[in-house]
């Protein structure tokens, strides 16, 4: 009979809120919480998860090939969450380890919606308004201008599930909606029937937009496809909201660009390295808002990825198909 010992990553928040989950888990064999460096070393995290055979994984740490390499008989990594761009799925395969992810449809609202709300709070400049206030400055509320978001054109880069998502919900504010997605198959056709979304290249999007939400994937094509050359593209004074990864900028040509006033905000819930310190340039000016990775934090998504990380460890105990296994299609 197998031992099951069950180490849960980096994830602040599985167990946590929904206590249950844990308990559900600690049925089944040994959980513990581990909470390492976003890029430890393979090795080094090899080492520390000995013993370890199924892992409940956050956005990081990154399991690359040199950790599948030198970690003990693992066989299961299931994401809390629906990206896995840290995890090498080959390697995975490769030594009999399987990957599981979220449904899309468990964190598709929570995360388009906060995507808009952490975007009309950039540009009703409402979080530096609320901190003036809380330092007894109501006066300098002439400061605080703002944008309407009516009648504007909104642009959306990502049209898969979440990306749809959002550009369904900028229809309700907008005179357009433009999208365009890297990935060409991503909800094809779904908005065919509809005036006031279409379908432009990057550069057209660019131009047309007076907001743009960020929701594509990650892939080596894809990293820095904001950069200086498309920020140079974009209409003067959009801004930006990204809740899909942060490599999808560069960091550098964006604060550059809100600096010079041809960016009027950057709304992210995502950055290219995490956790972001406080030191960070992007923190030092007001034009920016950054949250700590909490899109999918609402009580009807935490719960609906802790029942599904509770639901891949129960059928893999019992010999079950597990579902939204990645390794299985490679």
């Amino acid at each position: 009979m197998t031992e099951y010992k069950i180490a849960v990553v980096n994830s602040s928040s599985f167990g946590q809120v929904f206590t249950e989950h844990w308990t559900q888990l600690e049925a089944i064999g040994t959980v513990d919480r581990f909470m390492v460096e976003p890029n430890i070393p393979g090795p080094e995290l090899a080492e520390k998860l000995k013993g370890y055979n199924v892992i409940i994984s956050s956005v990081t740490p990154f399991f690359k090939k040199d950790f599948f390499e030198n970690k003990d008989e693992l066989l299961l990594i299931s994401r809390h969450g629906i990206g896995y761009n840290n995890i090498d799925l080959e390697a995975a395969k490769e030594h009999g380890t399987k990957v599981t992810i979220v449904p899309p449809l468990v964190e598709r609202n929570a995360v388009a919606e906060n995507a808009i709300a952490n975007l009309f709070s950039l540009i009703r400049r409402a979080t530096p308004s609320s901190e003036r206030i809380k330092a007894d400055h109501y006066e300098d509320r002439a400061e605080f201008m703002g944008h309407e978001f009516t009648g504007k054109t909104y642009g959306v880069i990502g049209c898969g599930n979440i990306g749809s998502r959002v550009a369904e919900i900028f229809q309700y504010f907008a005179a357009k909606v433009v999208v365009c997605d890297p990935d060409p198959h991503a909800r094809e056709g779904w908005f065919e029937d509809n005036p006031k979304i279409e379908r432009v290249s990057l550069d057209e999007l660019l131009a047309q937009s007076d907001c743009i939400s960020l929701n594509a994937s990650l892939n080596e094509e894809d990293t820095h496809m904001i950069n200086a050359d498309a920020l140079k593209k974009a209409k003067d004074g959009v801004y930006f909201v990204n809740h899909a990864r942060g490599a999808l900028i560069d960091e550098k040509a964006m604060l550059a660009a809100v600096e010079s006033g041809k960016v009027s905000g950057y709304a992210a819930d995502t950055m290219e390295v995490e956790p972001v310190r406080a030191n960070h340039p992007f923190l030092q000016n007001d034009r920016f808002l950054i949250t700590p990775h909490t899109s999918a934090y609402t009580y009807e998504c935490l719960h609906g990825m802790g029942e599904k990380c509770v639901a891949d460890v129960k059928n893999l105990v019992a010999g079950k198909k597990l579902g939204r296994e990645l390794t299985s299609t490679l």
